[in-house]
């Protein structure tokens, strides 16, 4: 039931022609299974180093499947490694930013505007709502950069 039920999406998306697109709408699972990862963490008190270090590896694994089988229409567990290494410098590049927009001033001012009171409300650290804040501004610009280092990398043709 469960098999049938998950491959009718997969189908879907295999049909789609171009990669990048494929890629996106994987990306939307995947990135929705990481940043939750990422939240759960920060929510628990870690430090947004550790909490992006243990989201990105169990998201790694994930990942590969849902982006090797789906994206590239590869199943090989061979190529893990590279995938592996590739997603070491997202997550390096991750963290630089992280680090930087964590240094900018950027949170503070964010978060003194009147009509994002309602952050307060959400059950969340308040402390690390500009960690949250900071991941969710670095997922686009990350997801391309992923793309590309995997098209090249780890899946190319």
């Amino acid at each position: 039931m469960f098999t049938k039920l998950i491959s009718y999406p997969i189908r879907f998306l295999q049909k789609i022609e171009n990669k990048f697109i494929r890629f996106l709408f994987v990306g939307v699972i995947n990135t929705m299974f990481g940043y939750g990862l990422f939240l759960l963490f920060i929510w628990f008190g870690m430090h947004y180093s550790i909490a992006l270090l243990f989201s990105n590896i169990l998201g790694i694994l994930f990942n590969y499947k849902t982006t090797g089988y789906i994206v590239f229409q590869n199943k090989s567990n061979r190529l893990l490694l590279h995938f592996f290494l590739v997603y070491g410098v997202v997550y390096l590049f991750n963290l630089l930013e992280l680090y930087l927009l964590d240094k900018s001033g950027l949170y503070e001012f964010v978060l003194s505007l009147e009509f994002l009171d309602f952050l307060d409300t959400l059950p969340l650290n308040p402390e690390k709502i500009g960690d949250a804040m900071g991941q969710a501004i670095t997922l686009l610009p990350n997801a391309i950069l992923s793309f590309l280092l995997n098209k090249i990398f780890v899946f190319k043709q």
